[in-house]
């Protein structure tokens, strides 16, 4: 019979407490004898110069060697768990004191593998050191493929996750100012969301677009602003002709290839980082105040003390610095997801950015999600398939700016600091103002106070009131894109790697205006409403192969890759307008919409101006490329590349449309040769390469919409002729001359550089020099008007870039801490 048990947690209670305090009276006991036998070594461990106790000291004397049994200068000796240290001399001796025969050295070097050695007993130890993986074999991105950093011999600056991870900044391309010599980031606006803009070694081309070829994870992009610099795992730019001909017509500029991180191997991790940038005004600039203001225009000879006295000047002083700025806030939250194993990896960062302006109000605002998504997965031994994706969702409000009349930043420099924010009633007004105001012309109050922006009543060619000018304009801009690209790696055989990849775009963005009408000075206003609406869609698509092979045979390394491109890109935008006096049905946020637009019309004519237009397009592009590398002794290197590249024909004519550009570069690793060791000896030299490059590159980013050919125009009034009637008739004349000879630009560019590094790789110095020549540039020229032809495009002049570039680098570490 089963017997049932009363009480069994106060009983499994007890019988836990006897087990515990058995287990501790065991531990402790165990310690108790761990001390007693190990007191010597603990107050040896322990031990400093300082202390009063003392042990017996043995001197151990040693060299340290690298692995080609060169003596490494520099490299940190210290005693494990004490501070005593020493450093080699130059010829790689050490001397030190230990404190007792079980003594544990440590050595340790940038770039060098940490060596632990213990003494046991022994008075001389000499050791050799190992370079990192990291050192001997860095692997650069370079254009469908990657090569050892020392196989590199074109200008190629490489700009790591570590260098960028926490720059102030929501934009991948602001985080690469000051990172790599010749490169320029520059920024045509503070406001939120606007785009820097960059450009590698100046100005060579007249185009629209002169900025680099932008690859992200192999996918040609219009923007790197979606990414966030925490997503990223490293960027490299391609500034000479040698290392960017991979990609041929498109390469003028420069490229920026952009590599997105993937997951470590280990256990899975979730981290979250906040960050809060403030903003403010980096200078302000030194403007009158009243009083300065009241002195200058006396010395110019202007009877301002009767316009004073006139305008009853009550002694207004206004900043309208301080009136229109005021420090902001920008938010940025991600959330971050990673791991991997032998088979695989995954990585997943969501990224939020709220960035409110410095303009006061809600009228300059950039909001952007952003998640991206990576993944690649080892099926088998010789198959891996992966994909990278992005999705963004972004919004923007934006104030008027770069406008002569309606600008809000060029209202700030030139109102004078006697006028006042408000005016409280129309007594107030100045002179045109209050012309204005009797006259019916809508004169804008603030909807916060229901005062009436001022405007100067001492000049009258200004913007007007820069608070006005922020308020009479609701633009808003947003839109979702997708971007990524899913790829397979085949391996049938050792050191072969096929690659099929496809990339696709898809976007769609809406950008809402309305403009109310206003009157501030006689220049800056209007009379009607101005409403408009966009709307654009566009995708992308390119289907690439291409195979990489890397053959070692004892001192040869042979790289060899071959691949094709085929690109498509499409867009379809629709846009329509309204202008005119009362266009709309009512004027509250919900009906400022182009379905809410009426036909106004006064003395029989109709006032409302109405607008639309729509012109889809497509682009395509194919393109063959190769490229071979040769490497004898990791010493000697010479590397070719070569693209060919056709457009349809809405960019070039038939017998022009393809381009061919090859390079070739050449380096060599001086420091490696056998005769350097004694140079070695002399100067702190431990690296030095030489190289040099030449090469041709395009730009087809101004051709599109047929410009070699041309159009007939209908109704021209270059051609006139009368009718039987004696009315006068307009016959049909070209609307331009074609040119079907009409070709891409071309740079030419030669580059040499020299890479040093000194002290044990501590100080790391670059030097270069570019000679840059672009031809046939694309320019729009109007022949002689008597002709009839407005304009044509011909391929004429050329511009020279030329200069140096230097870089240099410091790293070091003392101890545990390093820089």
């Amino acid at each position: 019979m089963e017997k049932k048990l009363t009480k069994p947690i106060p009983l499994l209670r007890q019988g836990i407490q006897k087990h515990l305090l058995t287990a501790k009276l065991v531990l402790l006991t165990f310690a108790l004898s761990i001390f007693e036998s190990n007191a010597y070594c603990l107050v040896a461990d322990d031990l400093n110069p300082e202390s009063d106790i003392t042990l017996q000291q043995i001197k151990v004397t040693g060299v340290v060697k690298d692995a080609d049994g060169q003596p490494m200068p520099g490299v940190a000796v210290k005693v494990e768990g004490t501070t005593l240290g020493a450093l080699t001399d130059i010829n790689g001796r050490y001397a030190l004191e230990v404190p007792g025969a079980n003594a544990v050295l440590v050595f340790s070097f940038v770039g060098y593998a940490e060596l632990t050695m213990p003494v046991s007993g022994r008075t001389v130890i000499d050791v050799t050191m190992e370079e990192t993986t990291a050192a001997l074999d860095e692997v650069v991105v370079v254009g469908y493929g990657t090569v050892r950093k020392s196989d590199v011999t074109g200008a190629v600056a490489s700009v790591r996750a570590d260098a960028i991870k926490n720059v102030a900044t929501t934009d991948a391309a602001a985080a690469l100012q000051g990172k790599a010599p010749g490169v320029q980031v520059l920024t045509n606006s503070g406001a939120p969301g606007q785009a820097a803009t960059i450009r590698v070694r100046g100005y060579s081309s007249n185009s629209g677009n002169i900025g680099p070829l932008l690859i992200v994870d192999g996918l040609k992009v219009d923007n790197i602003q979606y990414l966030d610099p925490s997503m990223i795992e490293s960027i490299e730019i391609l500034k000479d002709a040698a290392s960017a001909a991979i990609y041929g017509a498109q390469a003028g500029n420069g490229v920026v290839l952009i590599t997105t991180k993937t997951g470590t191997k280990g256990l899975a991790t979730i981290s979250y980082d906040a960050k809060y940038t403030v903003q403010s005004l980096a200078r302000k600039p030194q403007i009158f105040g009243a009083e300065d203001w009241i002195n200058y225009k006396r010395m110019s000879g202007v009877d301002i003390d009767a316009a004073l006295e006139s305008n009853n000047y009550d002694g207004t002083d206004t900043d309208w610095f301080d009136v229109v700025f005021a420090p902001s806030w920008s938010p940025q939250h991600t959330l971050t997801f990673q791991g991997g194993n032998n088979v695989g990896h995954f990585f997943t960062s969501i990224n939020y950015v709220n960035n409110d302006g410095m303009v006061r109000g809600d009228r300059d605002v950039y909001k952007r999600l952003t998640a991206q998504i990576n993944a690649d997965y080892n099926i088998k031994e010789w198959l891996q398939i992966g994909t990278n994706n992005s999705i963004e969702n972004w919004n923007t409000k934006s104030v008027s700016q770069m406008s002569q009349y309606g600008s809000v930043m060029n209202s700030v420099v030139t109102l004078d600091p006697l006028t006042p924010v408000y005016y409280a009633s129309p007594d107030q007004f100045a002179s045109s103002m209050k012309q204005a105001y009797d006259a019916g012309r809508p004169i804008l109050k603030d909807p916060t106070n229901d005062m009436y922006y001022a405007t100067s009543k001492y000049i009258t060619d200004d913007s007007g009131n820069p608070l006005l000018q922020r308020d009479r304009v609701d633009r808003q801009n947003g839109g979702i894109n997708l971007r990524g690209v899913i790829y397979g790696n085949l391996k049938p055989l050792k050191g072969l790697v096929i690659t099929s990849r496809f990339g696709y775009r898809v976007g769609q963005n809406t950008v809402h205006s309305y403009n109310t009408p206003y009157f501030a000075t006689p220049q800056a206003s209007t009379y009607d409403y101005s409403i408009s609406a966009d709307a654009n869609t566009n995708y992308y698509y390119q289907w690439e192969n291409f195979a990489n092979y890397n053959l070692v045979l004892n001192k040869h390394n042979v790289t060899a890759m071959a691949g094709m491109s085929y690109t498509e890109n499409n867009v379809d935008n629709v846009s329509a307008s309204a202008t005119g006096p009362n266009i709309l049905s009512g004027y509250q946020a919900n009906f400022r919409y182009l379905n809410y637009v009426i036909s106004n019309v006064v003395d029989g004519t109709e006032k409302t101006i109405k607008t639309f237009s729509n012109a889809p397009s497509q682009a395509t592009q194919i393109s063959y490329f190769g490229r071979l590398i040769y490497t004898f002794a990791n010493k000697y290197s010479v590397q070719g590349n070569f693209r060919a590249d056709a457009f349809d024909s809405s960019k070039l004519s038939e017998k022009t449309r393809w381009g061919y550009f090859p390079s070739f570069s050449a380096g060599w690793i001086v420091s490696n040769e056998d005769f350097f060791a004694g140079i070695a000896e002399r100067i702190p030299v431990t690296y030095l390469k030489l190289r040099g490059s030449w090469g041709l590159n395009g730009n087809i980013n101004v051709l599109n919409n047929y410009m070699y050919n041309t159009t007939i125009s209908y109704n021209s009034s270059w051609y006139q002729y009368m009718v039987d009637d004696g009315a006068p008739d307009y016959g049909s004349a070209p609307s331009g001359l074609a040119n079907p000879d009409l070709r891409w630009e071309t740079s030419e560019q030669l580059d040499f550089g020299i890479d040093l590094r000194f002290l044990n790789d501590r100080l790391s110095v670059s030097a270069g020099y570019y000679d840059k020549k672009t031809r046939d540039l694309l320019v729009t020229i109007n022949p002689v008007p008597e002709i009839g032809v407005a304009s044509t495009v011909v391929n004429a002049g050329s511009v020279q870039n030329r200069g140096f570039e230097f870089d240099a680098g410091w790293k070091d570490r003392i101890g545990d801490f390093t820089y």
